[in-house]
């Protein structure tokens, strides 16, 4: 029993992980653009550079922030989520349930949350409306 929860909860900081990197960007860029503090992006930048990322973030780091929060969900909402179905001659069962345990739900919800701001921002920026 113990490896399984040690198992669970390496896959839960793997999301978390997974996730952080989003959550800082839109931190940083709220930041940078809404309020004109450019302390966090300064801070990052020399890092950056360091790695070889000069110019514009390139496609590595840009995938990880596109798919780093729906992995980490992936990855999470499995854990706490039991499907179970049946059929029968006259009807089809069908069980969904969710298992109490919060660091996963946390971390699930958490990305969940960084997907709807992702959504809501791509959406805003690119309506006619």
């Amino acid at each position: 029993m113990k490896q399984i929860i040690s198992k669970s909860i390496l896959v839960t900081t793997l999301g978390l992980i997974l996730a952080i990197p989003t959550a800082y960007f839109i931190f940083i860029s709220v930041l940078k653009n809404q309020f004109g503090i450019n302390d966090p992006f300064d801070i990052l930048q020399p890092s950056l550079e360091r790695m070889g990322i000069k110019n514009a973030i390139g496609w590595n780091i840009n995938l990880l922030i596109l798919f780093g929060p729906v992995l980490a969900f992936l990855l999470t909402v499995f854990q706490v989520l039991r499907i179970k179905w049946e059929f029968t001659q006259q009807e089809f069962n069908f069980h969904l349930t969710v298992q109490k345990k919060w660091f996963p739900i946390l971390v699930a919800t958490f990305s969940l949350g960084i997907l709807a701001i992702l959504f809501l921002y791509g959406f805003v920026e690119n309506c006619n409306c």
